[in-house]
């Protein structure tokens, strides 16, 4: 843990961006969950299925918008730190499918009830993916293990962490831009549910994908530790119907 805190502390190289594009980025991230409501809602009204798959076309064009505007060159790439990570695969994933198991027994004993992820609980709950057929448990698997992960990581963790860091200072940095992961939760995917769901779990996701992108120095390893937390809640979705 004092390692960790360590590299917390330590100071962020300015990235080949400023602080006001990466609020743009997040901006910009959060309007492409508004496109693809749009790009959904034109075809008809809304469902289970259809509000899973606005945030899939959503979080697609958000990893779009972050390689083709951040992504250009070799400097962006170093400072984003999308390069391979020496942490093993399978390390990440149980890591976090212990930290989602521990923040789902915190959901339990503060809100009462089961953390069901926000983008879950605005597609109508485990109950109407369930309703919905095979299809919908398919959709939200591949936005929460795949979609969500690599544009939230590419967004917060690639564009936003280290701008914050460097221009807010290391440590007020690595937690505001734990606070914008939160706050984007909120805005973006929540439209009912308890605000311990809807933005304290998610500030609480962003800090600990942080730390391993702290940790780690690298954002694929944060995006292969936010699939690991997708697993759990995925898993934790199907006890909530099976019972």
């Amino acid at each position: 843990m004092g390692l960790l805190w360590r590299k917390i502390q330590a100071e962020e190289p300015a990235p080949p961006w400023g602080l006001l594009s990466a609020v743009g980025i997040v901006i910009g991230a959060f309007a492409c969950i508004v496109l693809g409501a749009g790009i959904v809602g034109s075809f008809g009204g809304q469902s289970t299925i259809g509000t899973l798959l606005a945030y899939s076309i959503g979080m697609g064009f958000a990893a779009l918008l972050v390689t083709v505007t951040r992504n250009r060159t070799p400097a962006d790439g170093a400072a984003m730190a999308i390069g391979a990570s020496n942490t093993r695969v399978p390390l990440l994933l149980m890591l976090s499918f212990g930290v989602g198991a521990t923040l789902d027994l915190l959901a339990l004993a503060i809100v009462g009830q089961p953390l069901i992820t926000a983008e879950i609980a605005s597609a109508g709950g485990p109950v109407a993916l369930t309703q919905a057929g095979l299809g919908a448990w398919i959709l939200a698997a591949f936005l929460l293990l795949a979609l969500q992960p690599v544009a939230e990581g590419l967004v917060f963790r690639g564009v936003a962490y280290p701008a914050l860091r460097h221009y807010l200072g290391p440590v007020s940095g690595f937690f505001m831009s734990a606070a914008w992961h939160g706050i984007f939760h909120l805005v973006a995917y929540s439209t009912t549910g308890d605000i311990w769901i809807t933005l304290i779990s998610p500030m609480l996701v962003g800090v600990y994908l942080n730390g391993v992108r702290a940790a780690t120095g690298s954002t694929r390893a944060a995006i292969i530790a936010h699939a690991g937390l997708g697993v759990f809640f995925i898993v934790r979705a199907v006890t909530v119907v099976s019972g």
